[in-house]
C-alpha cells in the first residue's frame, strides 16, 4: 500500500479497497501502528468511528459505528469485529448502513459492547423486512461484557430470535484473543456503562539460546508448535521437543521463550472525569503507542463537561500523560468549537507534549502533525 512517512508514526495513505472515501471537510486521520492503520473515518469532529485495518489481511476492525457514509461499501465486507463503546445515536447510528452492506454470504461478524447491546442490535435488525434476503441475511455473534465474562448470542437476520451461546470468561479484561493480537476492555461511566478498548498486538516470540542449550535438544518444528500454543493461549497443551518426553507448553515457554512487547492502540470516548474512570483509563492505556481519546470541551466549558459526563482538554491530556502514551489523538470535539479548532489544539498543547494534530489544522509549533487521508 503506498504511503509517505512523516517520521512521527503517521502517514498519508491512498484510497484502496477497504480504505476511506473523502467527502466531508474534516480530515480523516490515519496513524500507522505496527501491522495496522488506525483511521478516524469522520475526522476528529464527526461521529466516532475508528477503522483499524490489518495490513497483512484483507480485514478491518471497527471501534464504534457512528455515521458511516464516508466508508466505501466494499470495506464493510472486510469487517470481522465491531467494538461499540455504548449505544448513543452518534456511536451506533451507522449500523443500519452496515446491516445493509452485510447482505450476502459473509461469515458472522462479531459485535462487542456493554450490557444491553443485544437489545439495541436486535431492535434494529427486527426493524427490517428480510423476506427478500433468502439465505443471505446478515449474521452476527453478539457479545455483552459483564465484568468477568461475556454473554453471547447468535443473531441471524430473518431467522427468528437470538440463540443463547455459552458464556466466555474474560481474565484481565481480555474480551477477544487471536494468535496475533488481543483486545482488552475497561468499563467506564457516562451516566450509562461505556466501554473503552485496547488493541494489543503480540510481539515476536524469541527463543532463549541458553534455555535451549540447557534443555539439551536441537531447535526444530516443535518450537513453532510451542509458539502457537502460547499465541493461542493453550498453556496446558503438550509439546514434545524430541528428547522422548512431553512438556506442558506453559512450563516450556517460561523456560525457553521471550516475547517482545507489541505497540497498542487505545480507543476511548464519552466518559466523565472521575477518579474511577481516570484510573481505569490510565491502566488500560499504559505505555500505549497511540491513544485516541475524546476531548469534548475546553476548560471554559468545564461545567458543561461535568453535566454531560465528558472530558475537558486538560483531563484528556492528564490521562495521556499519566499513561505515558507515545501519541495522543484527541477527537469528538463539541460542535461549538467547529470554527475554533486551533484554539482547542493550543489548549491541549498547554497540558501535554504527546499531542498529534491533523495537517489541516493550525497546529501549535511544538505539536507534530498527523498526515490526513485525502
Amino acid at each position: 500500500m503506498p504511503r509517505v512517512s512523516n517520521g512521527n508514526g503517521a502517514f498519508e495513505i491512498s484510497v484502496e479497497l477497504g480504505a476511506l472515501t473523502s467527502v466531508a471537510k474534516d480530515p480523516q486521520v490515519a496513524v500507522r501502528v505496527g501491522p495496522a492503520v488506525a483511521s478516524l473515518v469522520n475526522g476528529v469532529g464527526g461521529d466516532p468511528l475508528m477503522q483499524l485495518r490489518l495490513l497483512h489481511e484483507a480485514r478491518s476492525l471497527l471501534f464504534d459505528m457512528g455515521d458511516s457514509g464516508r466508508m466505501a461499501l466494499r470495506s464493510a465486507h472486510q469487517v470481522s469485529d465491531v467494538f461499540i463503546t455504548h449505544c448513543h445515536a452518534d456511536h451506533i447510528g451507522g449500523f443500519m448502513w452496515f446491516l445493509r452492506s452485510r447482505i450476502g454470504h459473509f461469515p458472522p461478524c462479531r459485535l462487542f459492547g456493554p450490557p444491553g447491546l443485544l437489545g439495541h442490535i436486535e431492535g434494529m435488525v427486527r426493524g427490517i423486512l428480510w423476506d427478500r434476503a433468502e439465505d443471505r441475511g446478515p449474521r452476527f455473534l453478539v457479545h455483552e461484557w459483564h465484568g468477568d465474562h461475556l454473554k453471547r448470542w447468535r443473531l441471524n437476520a430473518g431467522e427468528g430470535p437470538p440463540v443463547l451461546l455459552e458464556e466466555v470468561a474474560t481474565p484481565n479484561g481480555v474480551i477477544h484473543r487471536e494468535p496475533e493480537f488481543q483486545v482488552r476492555a475497561a468499563l467506564l461511566d457516562h451516566g450509562t456503562p461505556v466501554m473503552a478498548y485496547a488493541w494489543e498486538p503480540f510481539g515476536k516470540l524469541n527463543v532463549r539460546k541458553a534455555g535451549l542449550a540447557g534443555l539439551g535438544v536441537p531447535a526444530g518444528p516443535w518450537l513453532h508448535e510451542l509458539k502457537m500454543a502460547v499465541l493461542r493461549d493453550r498453556p496446558d497443551s503438550l509439546v514434545s521437543p524430541g528428547d522422548g518426553r512431553s512438556y506442558r507448553a506453559g512450563d516450556l515457554a517460561a523456560r525457553l521463550l521471550l516475547q517482545a512487547p507489541g505497540e497498542a492502540v487505545v480507543y476511548a470516548t464519552d466518559f466523565a472525569d472521575t477518579p474511577d474512570n481516570v484510573r481505569r483509563m490510565t491502566d488500560l492505556a499504559a505505555n500505549a503507542h497511540t491513544l485516541f481519546c475524546e476531548a469534548s470541551f475546553m476548560l471554559e466549558d468545564v461545567d458543561q463537561a461535568r453535566r454531560t459526563g465528558h472530558l475537558t482538554t486538560e483531563a484528556t491530556a492528564r490521562i495521556a500523560n499519566a499513561a505515558r502514551v507515545q501519541q495522543l489523538v484527541a477527537f469528538h470535539f463539541s460542535h461549538r468549537y467547529a470554527r475554533r479548532r486551533d484554539q482547542v489544539y493550543a489548549e491541549l498543547a498547554r497540558f501535554t507534549h504527546r499531542l498529534l494534530v491533523p495537517a489541516r489544522e493550525s497546529a501549535p509549533s511544538d505539536c507534530p502533525p498527523i498526515r490526513s487521508v485525502r
